[in-house]
């Protein structure tokens, strides 16, 4: 039975963000922005096929947890860019899972209520490698504390930026 629910679920916010896409193109259709219009299209394209790619990554927990981040998640916007060949990360599963819910959630904590805050988080798959890249644009608070422990605790995590307005943390996975 939890299946049956977790499916309706699932179809219940993709139904309302296909309908938030058509309010956006009949909105900008009466206001005569083809462009505009032209631009919503590209962008639902490229993140449907993002979204296809990181399904085939062959790892779960990470895929369920990411593709749906956004149906709970109203404080900090999650967009995902998957570049190049993917191949499986299903033995990594449960470690990218954690690292993505740690980092993630973290920096949800840390964003200022009041600000808009985005995190694009980049699979760059290369030969025998895959680089995420946690790039958060929005205001952080008391990002030092939870930095410093987390790069304690994740050594295979790089801190490549971090003030007020910007955080980019990158690790990187072997293909096995």
């Amino acid at each position: 039975m939890a299946d049956h629910i977790d499916i309706i679920e699932a179809l219940r916010h993709t139904r309302h963000d296909w309908l938030n896409v058509m309010q956006l193109i009949k909105g900008n259709l009466a206001l005569e922005r083809y462009d505009r219009i032209e631009e919503i299209i590209n962008e639902v394209a490229r993140q449907a096929s993002c979204e296809s790619k990181i399904s085939n990554i062959q790892a779960p927990s990470v895929v369920h947890y990411l593709l749906t981040y956004n149906w709970y998640c109203r404080q900090m916007k999650l967009e995902i860019d998957v570049v190049g060949d993917v191949f499986s990360l299903a033995d990594k599963d449960e470690h990218l899972f954690r690292l993505c819910k740690k980092i993630m959630e973290k920096l949800t904590d840390e964003s200022a209520i009041d600000t808009e805050n985005h995190l694009l988080l980049t699979f760059l798959f290369t030969d025998g490698h895959c680089e995420l890249t946690f790039d958060y644009q929005g205001t952080l608070q008391n990002r030092e504390d939870w930095l410093n422990d987390l790069l304690l605790r994740e050594p295979d995590v790089e801190l490549l930026e971090a003030n007020e307005h910007e955080c980019v943390l990158l690790t990187r996975f072997t293909r096995s």
